[in-house]
């Protein structure tokens, strides 16, 4: 095997781990809201856990954005208590953010 036979090898490998790493799933919160919360970070999701009186003024700032309920997302990476997703299709395509862990539910 040549050497640029084995550097593509190597690359097709490495795109094709990449690619089922993420899994692909469905966005729903619990509140049964039309729109789900996408935070901009952990410590966004964290400091509105923390907010006592959620005014749109205070939550704004935190938000990457916000996804209609069974919006198609994309698991980028995950916690223990978040998962960091982007939404992959619908009215908020794009964007990625942060959301709590079972927001990230199976289809």
């Amino acid at each position: 095997m040549s050497k640029r036979s084995k550097i593509g090898w190597l690359v097709t490998a490495l795109i094709a781990i990449a690619a089922t790493g993420s899994k692909a799933k469905v966005l729903r919160s619990s509140s049964g809201a039309l729109a789900v919360f996408v935070f901009k970070g952990a410590d966004e999701l964290r400091c509105f856990k923390a907010l006592k009186a959620s005014t749109t003024e205070a939550i704004q700032p935190l938000l990457a954005c916000e996804a209609p309920q069974g919006s198609n997302v994309e698991v980028l990476g995950s916690g223990h208590r978040t998962a960091f997703v982007k939404i992959v299709d619908g009215l908020a395509f794009g964007c990625q953010g942060t959301v709590p862990i079972d927001y990230a539910q199976n289809r």
